[in-house]
């Protein structure tokens, strides 16, 4: 076959490739996902390098949605992060942290959302860190962060960027009641990445195909 075609058609193989890939996420406990070399994938995306650590609330107690809808994948996270000082006793903090690694065909945003409320001197947050193409623990540039925070209130950041292979994050979900009187409470925390569909790229082959096909018609 003609080299010319073999590039064309590239972007054929891909798309298809990635509607046949198996192992869909599952809607399930954060346990299931920490199982030893799990991975699994959303539409284009595949989701791996699970880990968890919070002494507190169980991983089989932070439940896994998955967020299903095109260019706009990720994940919700629900369980009951929550610390009250109200009653005059001590500081109190609740401190969980949630990483994986999204990899697909040029992801280009990120974008963080959580419920935290919160009474008197309590204050809830959730600091997302990230590597564009790399993992946390061995990035090739400085890691980088959003935030979502009550209070101030902002309940949602997002950054864009130029198209990367894979995204590694690291979600630090924090609640504290300061010295009190206060409570602070986090139910729900959501992560998204948007990439482009993989019928763009049939439609993209099959774009550059069609002008193939019509360069070697004009030449005769």
């Amino acid at each position: 076959m003609n080299r010319f075609y073999v590039i064309l058609l590239a972007p054929l193989v891909l798309a298809f490739s990635a509607f046949a890939t198996p192992s869909a996420c599952p809607t399930a406990s954060l346990s299931a996902y920490l199982a030893p070399s799990f991975s699994c994938t959303i539409n284009s995306l595949t989701f791996s390098n699970w880990g968890y650590q919070n002494l507190n609330v169980a991983a089989a107690s932070v439940s896994v949605d998955p967020q299903t809808v095109m260019a706009n994948e990720g994940f919700q996270f629900q369980s009951s992060w929550n610390v009250n000082n109200t009653n005059g006793g001590p500081e109190a903090t609740e401190d969980s942290l949630i990483s994986f690694t999204a990899s697909g065909p040029g992801i280009t945003n990120l974008e963080l959302f959580f419920n935290g409320s919160v009474t008197g001197t309590g204050s809830a947050s959730v600091t997302e860190l990230y590597c564009l193409n790399g993992t946390l623990t061995t990035c090739p540039v400085p890691l980088q962060k959003i935030s979502v925070t009550n209070p101030p209130p902002g309940f949602s950041d997002h950054v864009f960027f130029s198209p990367v292979a894979s995204v590694s994050v690291s979600k630090d979900i924090l609640v504290d009641t300061g010295v009190g009187p206060g409570s602070a409470m986090i139910s729900q925390v959501t992560n998204n990445f948007s990439s482009p569909e993989p019928l763009s790229f049939v439609l993209l082959g099959s774009g550059l195909l069609g002008l193939g096909l019509l360069r070697k018609r004009i030449k005769r």
